[in-house]
């Protein structure tokens, strides 16, 4: 990094940057809004609103006006850029409940050093909430208030809260006994909250997610923020490499192990 570039000076621009994108789609939350399927017809529902073009315009804006030698990936419109550092924008992760005036949705924005995720922010604007994590801290901001955030201490995969988005989606993927294996183990199971339940894993309200057909921008931002909270996230097999969509995320190493173990039917 050149001296003026560190991970603290690209974090204020990072929180300014989702929350200005993350007010904007408060114009259009439980709002009358249009909504159109990027699918073609007969395969499925994938939402995207005004909302997720303006929020990620708006990122966009002031990334290339800081930033203007880093790379930009987001969902909603096409790459630019090149180098070591790459920003990742999904303007509204969980659009499906955004559309359906539920809270349980973020503006997710991460950065990525040479394919590394080194700083994550996610918005939640109707709440005013803000999750940033480095990779070795991460904090929780709402209003006035600011707390560092620390996972659950739960050693047993019997006492613990699991959470995925949604259950069809091991359907597709052909993952069903996985799914089937961990459910019965845990104590608690909780479905649909896309982002979020990686933000509850942080801030210590949940112990467990398991997920298995995201994209890079619905995770790697995440990623620097479970894991600054004390939190372990890797693919199905224990490893870094996120690319499969394939991904546990944990209170707690002891915790991690033996989900990983579940899965694998141990």
């Amino acid at each position: 990094m050149a001296p003026n570039e560190t991970i603290e000076s690209f974090q204020e621009t990072a929180i300014a940057a989702a929350t200005a994108g993350g007010r904007e789609t408060l114009k259009w939350f439980r709002q009358s809004l249009s909504v159109e399927n990027k699918n073609a017809p007969g395969t499925g529902f994938d939402p995207v609103t005004a909302a997720d073009r303006a929020c990620e315009r708006i990122i966009r804006d002031h990334l290339e006006a800081q930033f203007p030698d880093h790379a930009i990936r987001g969902e909603e419109f096409e790459d630019v850029g090149s180098g070591e550092w790459t920003w990742l924008i999904d303007p509204i992760d969980g659009t499906r409940a955004f559309i359906s005036g539920f809270v349980h949705w973020g503006v997710l924005l991460g950065l990525l050093h040479n394919e590394v995720p080194r700083l994550g922010v996610m918005v939640q604007p109707f709440l005013d909430e803000v999750f940033v994590g480095d990779g070795e801290s991460a904090n929780y901001m709402r209003g006035e208030q600011s707390i560092r955030m620390r996972t659950r201490e739960t050693q047993d995969l019997n006492d613990a809260t699991f959470a995925t988005t949604d259950p069809r989606l091991f359907k597709k993927a052909d993952d069903e006994r996985e799914l089937e294996r961990i459910e019965s183990k845990v104590r608690l199971v909780r479905y649909g909250t896309d982002c979020y339940q990686y933000a509850m894993v942080a801030l210590g309200q949940l112990d467990i997610v398991v997920e298995n057909v995201l994209k890079p921008w619905d995770i790697l931002p995440l990623v620097p923020i479970v894991r600054g909270a004390g939190g372990v996230l890797t693919n199905w097999q224990g490893g870094d490499d996120l690319s499969a969509g394939e991904v546990v995320a944990s209170a707690n190493p002891n915790l991690h192990e033996q989900a990983l173990a579940c899965l694998r039917g141990d």
